[in-house]
């Protein structure tokens, strides 16, 4: 019997200034790990920094699902007065995310 493999998902939390705090997630962001993702997002939003940047040096893939959760964590950034970014995208990311437009609506930083 084959046993289920764990999540590929990790994710760091880390203060870069008093201003500025960044999220590191790490591995394939898919529907399995989408409850811990919103969790992560919940607690950088705590924090008061008025930049959120997501650090997406270690992302292997995302999910729609993810998206639609960083488009709805984008929209609360907004709504709070807060500024979202991402950045370190590998080129197969970016690739990605220019295809569906996401740099139109998220600024992404090289």
């Amino acid at each position: 019997m084959q046993e289920k493999p764990e999540s590929q998902n990790t994710t760091r939390l880390r203060a870069l200034s008093p201003d500025e705090v960044e999220l590191v997630p790490a591995g394939n962001l898919a529907r399995e790990d989408m409850t811990e993702f919103q969790s992560w997002l919940d607690r950088a939003m705590q924090g008061g920094h008025r930049t959120i940047a997501l650090n997406f040096k270690e992302v292997t893939s995302i999910s729609s699902l993810a998206i639609g959760k960083i488009l709805h964590f984008k929209k609360t950034c907004d709504e709070m007065g807060r500024r979202l970014v991402i950045r370190n995208c590998g080129d197969q990311m970016l690739q990605l995310l220019k295809m569906i437009k996401f740099d139109a609506l998220i600024e992404i930083e090289p």
